[in-house]
């Protein structure tokens, strides 16, 4: 057995030899197939466009709601304190900001502000012109969004006439156009371009150049291939960007405008989002107003009627008895109000889809009552928000989309359940109160009778005016927030160009002179090889 190995060993080092041997006495055609390869490398280094890398690094700000609890507004502000309610702050989630950068929307938007859905391109040239083009091809954003064929544009411009060669992939329209002036209108099936001169050409120059017109998305899907967007690590906000380009100018421009389209879109989303709250609010503080002046008049109506002065000193002889009782009561009575309004407000069908105003539901959650709305509220926002994002990204008949409204209305029945269940809790605890308030109001046998309406007056105005001061102090936050030059994005480094060009690269058109200096010569050895067999079995059949 092991003579056998042995004998098989040398028999392939034997084989190889021969081949080798075989191939160094063809070395002329080695170095024939060097000398060959050498012109593509050539053609590679010299024609392809030197290509660079561009960089950006930005910074996700946390969205803070402006808080003026502190800046001294008084009884507003202690009632604010007492109830728990204070600025709040969002949380960054890093991913969702890089699929929404990423987005199609995001990048087909950058697109358009830029044209980079026309290319523009000499013939028989791999550059793709920017900015620098002679001529400048159009068409209306209703066009724009509602084509999806690739239009190609040959274009000559030669004796005082413009002709236009027109043709759709993938398609069968093709046709042919003659101008002797510019702009002029060009009818391509369902869409309308516009063809005119730029950076000064004029028909008296002769010209020619290629034009290609791609829809915006398809731009923007091969876009979100070649872009680089990561965060920079896992316990930071700041998010890298990265792209490649032969124009440095359009390197940059890319970025920048990304990022410009980013923060833009954050902006009138977080707009989008205030506007119901800021009439919400409006609306409350008429109805509180309203109701403050019923109580008011009806007040001094009692006391006119009553003959009652100085009522205050009497309400010291049981005042501080009943201090904590009635702060209770206060207490119990604004939240009983606020779940009311919590309550009209996801009843009404036209907020069917709209965020339950984060002023309620922090109230609710702040009392013990609302323990449980508060989390089944949260939910339910967290949702309407991802409705919300998925709807800018896709459209009603979307699985997905219709997935997150079965979802939706799911959560929206349990706010529904969560508020009454807060209002019962809240009627037991209102109860349990009153029942104390009276056993103490019995004792006191020596306060009027009329002491104690008066008493549901002045409780009812209290009330009334906490949420109108309340409901004041959130619309002046909304208006400060709206006052203040919000950023979503902080730009760490503005889109700039890396040092060391990636294209065309040296090491390629190595590698690929060595594996034609390799290949071309071996496979037409083996072809020959082939032949001469074939050959041979040939003559020997005959």
């Amino acid at each position: 057995m092991e003579i056998e190995i042995i004998e098989n060993k040398d028999v392939e080092s034997l084989g190889l030899k021969t081949v080798v041997v075989r191939y160094m006495h063809r070395w002329k055609l080695f170095v024939a197939a060097f000398l060959f390869s050498l012109i593509p490398a050539t053609l590679y280094l010299v024609f392809y466009p030197q290509t660079f890398d561009f960089m950006a690094r930005i910074q996700i700000q946390e969205d803070k709601d402006v808080s003026v609890s502190g800046l001294g507004l008084g009884e507003a502000a202690g009632l604010m304190r007492s109830f728990g309610i204070g600025g709040s702050s969002l949380g960054v989630n890093i991913e969702d900001e890089i699929a929404i950068l990423s987005s199609n929307w995001l990048l087909s938007a950058m697109i358009v502000e830029l044209g980079l859905n026309v290319e523009y391109t000499r013939p028989y040239s791999f550059y793709k012109m920017y900015r620098e083009a002679p001529l400048k091809l159009s068409l209306d954003s209703v066009s724009m969004a509602g084509f999806d064929s690739e239009y190609r544009f040959a274009v000559s411009v030669s004796g005082g006439k413009v002709t236009v060669k027109a043709k759709s992939k993938p398609g069968s329209w093709k046709e042919r156009f003659t101008f002797t002036s510019l702009p002029a209108q060009i009818k391509a099936e369902e869409v309308e371009f516009t063809l005119d001169f730029d950076n000064g050409a004029s028909i008296d120059q002769d010209f020619k150049m290629n034009i290609k017109c791609i829809p915006v998305n398809w731009v923007a899907e091969k876009l979100s291939e070649d872009f680089l967007i990561e965060d920079l690590s896992k316990s930071s906000n700041i998010i890298e960007l990265g792209c490649s380009d032969h124009v440095k100018a359009r390197g940059k421009a890319m970025l920048n405008i990304l990022v410009q389209k980013f923060n833009e879109s954050a902006k009138s989303f977080k707009q989008s989002k205030d506007r119901p709250m800021r009439a919400f609010v409006n609306q409350r503080i008429d109805s509180v107003v309203s109701e403050l002046n019923e109580v008011e008049l009806a007040l001094k109506a009692y006391k006119t009627q009553n003959e009652m002065t100085l009522l205050e000193s009497d309400v010291l002889f049981y005042t501080e008895q009943m201090k904590e009782l009635r702060v209770k009561i206060v207490e119990m009575e604004t939240q009983s109000y606020l779940i009311r309004m919590m309550d009209d407000y996801v009843q009404d069908p036209a907020n069917r889809y709209e965020v339950v105003p984060s002023l309620i539901a922090g109230n609710v959650e702040s009392g013990e009552a609302g323990s449980n709305l508060g989390g089944a509220v949260t939910s339910y926002n967290q949702a309407i928000v991802e409705r919300e994002r998925l709807l800018q990204s896709s459209n009603e008949n979307n699985p997905a989309f219709r997935s997150m409204n079965v979802q939706v209305d799911k959560l929206r029945n349990g706010v529904y359940l969560a508020i009454g269940n807060a209002n019962k809790s809240c009627e037991m605890t209102l109860a349990d109160l009153r029942t104390k308030e009276k056993m103490l109001f019995d004792k006191m046998k020596t306060v009027p009778a009329l002491e104690y309406e008066y008493v549901g007056f002045k409780r009812r105005q209290e009330i009334l005016q906490g949420v109108y001061l309340l409901l004041l102090q959130k619309r002046e936050e909304i208006a400060l927030s709206h006052g203040q030059d919000y950023e979503h994005v902080r730009i760490v480094d503005p889109a700039y160009v890396l040092k060391k060009p990636i294209g065309p690269r040296k090491l390629y058109a190595a590698i690929g002179v060595f594996l034609l200096t390799l290949i071309l010569p071996v496979g037409y050895l083996f072809a020959v090889s082939i032949c001469r067999s074939l050959k041979e079995e040939y003559l020997q059949t005959k």
